[in-house]
């Protein structure tokens, strides 16, 4: 088993290289291109949409091909997107193009997160823990790659190291086999596996909406903002200082090295204490430290701030997945599906506003919005956690005790 965590790792570590690298050479991309900011934001929620897709789509392709096939065809997707943007193919090409290894993200993603959960008979939360602290390595280091080449006057080049690194990793899962778990990946025990299209036909009961619409809506305005505040930073630094295109890039590792400490600290306080309170205090980090970032008045406390809010940002997704998760018993695989579309939907739409705003008002405007998402996710925190409390009520369940402080 160990080689095949070593290999999800390993694509989690490329799917955190992909959600990142173009924000990281987001500025030279611009500049290279002659166009705004509007224009970038296009780019990035292209290759959001593609993810929702490949999220999407998933189970009706592993069904045909076989989770083995669906990896190959997801990483060759994703080095495709990555060589296209190397060759700086013209602007309207990569726009259709980039969906495509969006699509390679979400697939690979979803395979293995499925693989993981409801075929693996052990240790399977921290295994899954793992994969995110690797994503969390991969949206790190590809910064700091990007900081150093575009130092160097050849910003481009980091897509030509990204894609030959899922080229190797498209031939280990080519060539590797992985002994009493290879039958996981194959098209016949896919598509044998009744347990995953069972909890798909399962129904809310209509008590249960309120707590599935107002979870929906946090993880579209979480996952939004966290994809565009990081790929965004290189851009609002620029607008507010005077630091150089290399230094502006590495404001995205502080934030990903943050959250991927965060991540880390979580797996060892999540067990001592409650997943509700942890989530509170997550949600109100994240709402104190946009709010001083929109009022930093020096690059320095940015930065400061910036670390604080990858922190505490860090585990909100995880955190929110399980609070959610708790009112809803029996219906986890659904749930979990629509609130990672939900947050795809977010990842795509809330970076092309975040573009529109910085093109045509004041870098302070764009500040309070992203501000404004975060107060508006601390609201839906707490209607998440009143429905939720009533369903544990409706059920008999003791688990309303447990957020009775919060709730």
């Amino acid at each position: 088993m160990r080689k095949l965590v070593w290999m999800a790792c390993l694509a989690y570590l490329l799917a955190g290289f992909g959600h990142i690298i173009i924000g990281s050479v987001l500025e030279p991309m611009m500049d290279a291109y002659q166009l705004d900011y509007r224009d970038g934001g296009q780019l990035i929620m292209n290759q959001f949409l593609g993810f929702l897709v490949g999220v999407l789509f998933a189970p009706l392709v592993i069904k045909v091909l076989g989770r083995r096939l669906v990896l190959l065809l997801a990483l060759a997707l994703f080095a495709a997107s990555q060589l296209s943007l190397f060759l700086m193919l013209p602007w309207n090409v990569l726009l259709a193009v980039i969906p495509l290894g969006g699509a390679g993200l979400g697939l690979t993603e979803t395979v293995l997160a499925g693989l993981i959960i409801g075929k693996l008979k052990e240790k399977k939360a921290s295994i899954m823990v793992l994969t995110e602290v690797f994503f969390g390595v991969g949206a790190l280091a590809v910064p700091v790659l990007s900081a150093l080449l575009i130092a160097n006057g050849n910003w481009n080049m980091v897509f030509l190291v990204v894609g030959a690194a899922v080229m190797v990793s498209f031939c280990l899962w080519l060539f590797l086999r992985f002994d009493d778990y290879e039958p996981l990946l194959t098209k016949e025990a896919v598509a044998g596996a009744d347990g995953n299209e069972r909890p798909l036909k399962a129904r809310y009961p209509k008590t249960s909406l309120p707590l599935v619409l107002f979870g929906s809506i946090f993880f579209f305005c979480y996952v939004g903002v966290e994809m565009t505040f990081p790929n965004y930073l290189p851009s609002i630094l620029a607008m507010t200082s005077d630091l150089s295109p290399s230094v502006l890039a590495l404001s995205i590792t502080v934030f990903w090295g943050a959250m991927t400490i965060g991540r880390m600290i979580m797996v060892f306080v999540v067990g001592k204490i409650n997943v509700a309170t942890l989530f509170l205090l997550a949600v109100f980090g994240q709402l104190a430290t946009l709010g001083l970032f929109a009022i930093s008045p020096h690059y320095i406390i940015s930065f400061i701030v910036i670390f604080f809010a990858g922190l505490l940002m860090g585990g909100i997704f995880s955190l929110g997945l399980l609070v959610v998760n708790e009112g809803l018993p029996g219906l986890e695989d659904r749930t979990t599906s629509l609130l990672i579309a939900m947050g795809g939907l977010g990842g795509a739409l809330l970076p092309r506003l975040t573009g529109s705003l910085l093109d045509h008002y004041s870098v302070q405007i764009t500040l309070l919005v992203i501000f404004a998402f975060a107060l508006v996710m601390t609201a839906l925190m707490f209607l998440i956690f009143h429905f939720r409390k009533r369903l544990f009520r409706e059920v008999g369940k003791g688990g309303s005790e447990r957020i009775s402080e919060v709730g």
